[in-house]
């Protein structure tokens, strides 16, 4: 999970040698089938919801507004990765595959296998990676720069940690005609105390409902009859706090659904204080696994995925979910690769290709909606989702047993019509002291 950072929510040595300390309560909450999954109103939780901006699904740039490149003066489009490589089966490789995707369906051109890139056609692409010893700002700008020396007009920033190089660049005249589509981005400066700053013209960023697809895979868990589940955070940022309230909200809607009992789901919850594998992480997931507290671990944040599969792997296999990409066609997760049932996803292949395809139909321009915003997206444009055959081109990515990709479209379009609305409060304290909006059907053991 990648998102703007706040501060990591540290464990106390307690805490992990008891292995299951909570705070959580049950409380009253209506179901699925009334207006508000999650709500909790009765016991003071706050009902908020992120106002999702609906951009559409066409991926396609119109004919005219193509005619103006040519594959001698084409559209150069460019990607700077955060951190890492191409290959890190999130962020950059997903929103990648969106622009090479993009440049092949509407510059003709091909995509050279070797070198990951489109360089014929009306429409080429190329990326840059920061030097391996400069991930920082600085690092970040400078590998901006060599992608606008290349000619790029449009230049993907995936993830987080470019909101303070989104600040430079805006303020440096060597980037006036340079437009910039960011991911996960909002309108802060870490390296200046998350100052607030505003966006030019030039830049829109698109954030993602998280708590979204998080309910999906409580929902669908639950519904495939799993009744002891486990979210294993990275840090409680707001982006993995809803990814977790959703996953709670999602659980709770299935059990009032099903008709269970008071008590019937037991949701162990944690967050790692990392965006990576930690000790605490994987013992207090294999406790979970080899106790019976949780059957199913919902990993969530980064790499701390990996105390989750380690953990599976320790008892037999247990099954796990992914977040952000569809992690079950990561083929280096070895045998973990066939225990990831689904994937709570944020469609970045998708939104990257659609707001490309706007960005060339407004003649180069971003669209009044997202010039100089931050957009949130979700179920409306089909960014928030679990991953199906159909839309991966992934066989194995539906792993469930019973739960059926026809009743995922159904619970699926009652969030598009806004008959299920899923609580986007992302106040953890608040959350924790209110069953994170379950009602008394689910029981959260929330640890510090």
């Amino acid at each position: 999970m990648k998102k703007s950072g706040l501060l990591a929510v540290f464990l106390s040595s307690a805490a992990i040698l008891a292995l299951g300390a909570c705070t959580g309560t049950g409380s009253s909450s209506s179901g699925a089938g009334s207006s508000a999954a999650g709500s909790n109103s009765s016991s003071g939780l706050e009902f908020s919801e992120l106002t999702e901006t609906n951009i559409g699904t066409s991926t396609t740039a119109t004919t005219s507004a193509l005619s103006v490149y040519t594959s001698s003066s084409p559209l150069k489009i460019a990607l700077v990765t955060d951190s890492g490589t191409l290959n890190d089966h999130s962020f950059n490789e997903s929103a990648w595959d969106g622009v090479n995707t993009f440049a092949v369906s509407n510059g003709g051109g091909t995509l050279n296998s070797s070198t990951l890139t489109v360089s014929t056609g009306t429409i080429q692409t190329k990326y840059y990676q920061p030097a391996a010893d400069n991930y920082d700002t600085a690092g970040r700008v400078a590998a901006i720069r060599s992608a606008v020396s290349w000619g790029a007009k449009v230049v993907v920033l995936p993830g987080y940690l470019f909101e303070s190089a989104i600040k430079v660049c805006i303020n440096d005249s060597a980037f006036a005609n340079t437009y910039f589509l960011a991911l996960d981005c909002n309108k802060e400066d870490p390296d200046n105390n998350y100052a607030a700053y505003d966006y030019t013209n030039h830049v829109t960023s698109v954030i993602y409902r998280e708590e979204q697809s998080g309910f999906l895979a409580g929902y669908a868990a639950v519904q495939d009859g799993h009744r002891k589940l486990g979210f294993c955070g990275g840090m409680a940022v707001p982006a993995v706090i809803r990814y977790g309230s959703g996953y709670c909200q999602g659980a709770d809607a299935a059990a009032n659904e099903l008709g269970l009992a008071n008590g019937a789901i037991g949701i162990q919850y944690y967050y790692a204080g990392a965006f990576q594998a930690t000790a605490e992480a994987t013992a207090y997931c294999n406790s979970w696994y080899s106790n019976g507290t949780a059957d199913i671990i919902f990993g969530c944040g980064g790499a701390v995925y990996n105390s989750v599969t380690t953990a599976s792997q320790n008892n037999g296999g247990k099954p796990w979910i992914g977040v952000d990409v569809n992690q079950h066609a990561d083929t280096t997760l070895g045998n973990s690769q066939s225990t990831c049932i689904t994937s709570a996803m944020k469609n970045l292949k998708s939104t990257t290709q659609i707001m490309l395809a706007s960005w060339v139909n407004e003649s180069g321009n971003w669209a009044s909606d997202y010039a100089a915003k931050v957009v949130t997206v979700g179920v409306k444009s089909h960014n928030c989702c679990l991953p199906t055959p159909e839309t991966t081109g992934d066989s194995g990515c539906w792993g469930f047993t019973t739960f059926t990709e026809t009743a995922y479209d159904a619970v699926y379009a009652k969030l598009v019509a806004g008959t299920i609305k899923v609580n986007s409060n992302s106040d953890n304290d608040a959350l924790a002291a209110h069953n994170f909006g379950c009602s008394a059907k689910v029981a959260v053991n929330y640890i510090k």
